[in-house]
C-alpha cells in the first residue's frame, strides 16, 4: 500500500527528471541556415589576421562590436624550391558582435575555434607549382544570440584536404564536415570572400 509520504518521495525525482528533460530540449526558434552557417564559418576565417612566424595574441575587432582574442603559433620553412606551414590559431570570442547574412549575431567561445593549417608545396624555377599537399581543420564551440533573443550552441568539426592547385587561388577543393548541427560542404575559394 502506497502511503501519501511514498508517493511524494517516489513522485518528486519522476517530476524533477521530466522538468530537466523538457529544459535541455530547449532549441531556438530560428536556427542557424546553411547560409548563415557559411557565412559565420567566413566571419572566423577573417579573424585570422596573425600570420606571422613564432606565436602571437592580438585582439581582433568585430564587424558590429566586440572582439575576439586570437593566439596563433605559425612556422614557416622555404628551402630551395619547397615551402612547408603550419599554423595554430585559438579564436576566443567575447561578445564579438557580427553581421551574418541578414542578422546580427552576438558570439562567445565556448570555449573557443580552433583552426589548424598545415601546407607543403614544390614550385619549378618559373615559381610554376609541381606538387603539394593542404590540410585545414576547425573545430572547438562558441554561443551565437541573435537579435531576437535566440540562442544555441555551434560546435564545428570541419576538415579540408587538397593536393589540386590553381594558379589564381592556390589549393582547391571543399572543406567538408559539421558545423551548427548541419552537414556542411563549401568550397574553400568562397571562405576569403
Amino acid at each position: 500500500m502506497r502511503t501519501p509520504l511514498m508517493t511524494l518521495l517516489f513522485g518528486l525525482p519522476l517530476l524533477a527528471l521530466a522538468y530537466v528533460a523538457s529544459c535541455d530540449s530547449a532549441k531556438p526558434e530560428t536556427p542557424l541556415s546553411e547560409r548563415e552557417t557559411v557565412a559565420l564559418l567566413s566571419a572566423i576565417v577573417w579573424m585570422l589576421e596573425v600570420d606571422e612566424p613564432g606565436t602571437n595574441t592580438v585582439t581582433v575587432d568585430c564587424s558590429v562590436g566586440g572582439g575576439a582574442t586570437v593566439t596563433a603559433t605559425v612556422n614557416l620553412v622555404e628551402e630551395g624550391d619547397s615551402a612547408a606551414a603550419s599554423g595554430r590559431w585559438t579564436i576566443v570570442p567575447a561578445d564579438c558582435e557580427m553581421d551574418i547574412v541578414s542578422d546580427t549575431l552576438t558570439l562567445n567561445g565556448k570555449p573557443d575555434v580552433r583552426l589548424g593549417s598545415d601546407y607543403w608545396a614544390v614550385f619549378d624555377d618559373n615559381f610554376e607549382f609541381v606538387k603539394g599537399a593542404a590540410r585545414l581543420t576547425a573545430s572547438g564551440a562558441m554561443t551565437w544570440r541573435r537579435r531576437n533573443g535566440d540562442t544555441d550552441t555551434c560546435s564545428l568539426d570541419l576538415t579540408f584536404e587538397s593536393t589540386e592547385w590553381d594558379d589564381d587561388l592556390g589549393f582547391t577543393g571543399d572543406m567538408k564536415g559539421r558545423m551548427c548541427g548541419l552537414d556542411i560542404a563549401i568550397d574553400i575559394s568562397e571562405l576569403d570572400s
